[in-house]
């Protein structure tokens, strides 16, 4: 699909969004069942994209943080990108500490708002493989 056509995507599902109910057009854009994966703890954020565009031409921002903490923090090789996965090993390095993981997707200048993983521990939720 060319960006032309996501973005025809995405405002055809903003003008059903804006007739059918009351719930702002940006909200379809937030990406979808984010969740870690972890592999003897090299632990990667997975996500996908919305409902409004399934194309490359939207772009997510990731941030994370450990559990108690107030403050997100942004995940610099994972800003501003076109893939549905982040790699947050080294910031997830402390195997016994729970951690977050948030996304959002931006569109033709539009934001949506953040999707966050629920908590992840990398000791209790790693797999084990080769």
């Amino acid at each position: 699909m060319t960006p032309k056509h996501c973005f025809l995507g995405f405002l055809f599902s903003f003008l059903l969004t804006g007739v059918a109910e009351i719930r702002p057009a940006y909200k379809s854009l937030k990406p979808q069942r984010v969740h870690f994966q972890s592999r003897n703890f090299h632990n990667i954020l997975h996500w996908q994209p919305g409902g409004a565009c399934t194309s490359n031409s939207s772009i997510y921002f990731v941030q994370y943080k450990m559990y108690g903490e107030r403050q997100w923090k942004n995940k610099e090789n994972c800003w501003g990108i076109q893939e549905f996965f982040c790699d947050l090993t080294n910031e997830t390095s402390d195997i016994w500490e729970p951690y977050y993981g948030r996304v959002r997707t931006s569109l033709a200048g539009m934001h949506s708002g953040w999707t966050m993983t629920r908590r992840f521990t990398p000791w209790w939720e790693r797999t084990k493989g080769i």
